[in-house]
């Protein structure tokens, strides 16, 4: 049982997420230069765990026209049935999984004139946090069995914005996700396509950069 007055891993990463999207919003705006602050969301796929699909959301801070300081959470499901006879004795066994990604780090972007002509801006991460999961087998005429925990995880990748106009862009992610569940290391391929605005002009500070 939980410990009474204590979050859990979950709520931990939420809680530390939106502190550091009111921190950026509120704060950072009178410490740094360039475009501002950035929002973003969209559909996020996490492969393992009989893969994961869900949503990601974040919030970034640009320090120059190259250089933002990125958080993003990520949280994705998935249900798979384990029995191809369901009408033997085992019976049908089902496996749901709910994983959470909670992420900080550097976004580096880079741009040619071959880029700044179609609109394109490329960029790397490097991100490290913490993700928890929690999976439940169940299986007919049988209890329930579940299991959870929060731990270490990374991430190394990078991806693309396309650019609508100085504040909307299209962005792709695919990056290696790293976590550390069960004291053992588990590779993931995260997929992420969404939409991000910008509250200040990328396109008006990559011209005054030049």
């Amino acid at each position: 049982m939980p410990v009474s007055g204590r979050l859990c891993g979950p709520c931990k990463l939420r809680l530390a997420f939106f502190s550091l999207t009111f921190l950026a919003a509120f704060l950072l705006p009178q410490m740094a230069c360039g475009q501002g602050l950035e929002l973003n969301g969209g559909w996020a796929y996490n492969s393992g765990n009989f893969g994961t699909n869900g949503f990601n959301v974040g919030a970034a801070w640009w320090f120059t026209k190259n250089v933002t300081i990125a958080a993003n959470y990520d949280t994705g499901w998935d249900s798979t049935s384990l029995s191809l006879f369901q009408f033997t004795q085992i019976g049908a066994i089902a496996v749901h999984s709910h994983l959470q990604n909670f992420l900080v780090g550097p976004r580096i972007f880079f741009s040619t004139n071959w880029t700044d002509k179609h609109k394109l801006n490329p960029f790397a991460e490097v991100q490290i946090g913490g993700s928890h999961l929690n999976q439940e087998v169940s299986q007919v005429n049988m209890p329930t069995v579940s299991a959870s925990e929060t731990d270490f995880s990374w991430l190394l990748g990078g991806g693309v914005d396309y650019l609508f106009t100085p504040h909307w862009s299209a962005r792709g992610n695919l990056d290696l996700l790293r976590t550390h569940f069960a004291s053992e290391g588990q590779s993931h391929f995260r997929l992420v396509l969404g939409i991000t605005y910008t509250f200040g002009s990328r396109q008006q500070s990559r011209q005054q950069g030049k």
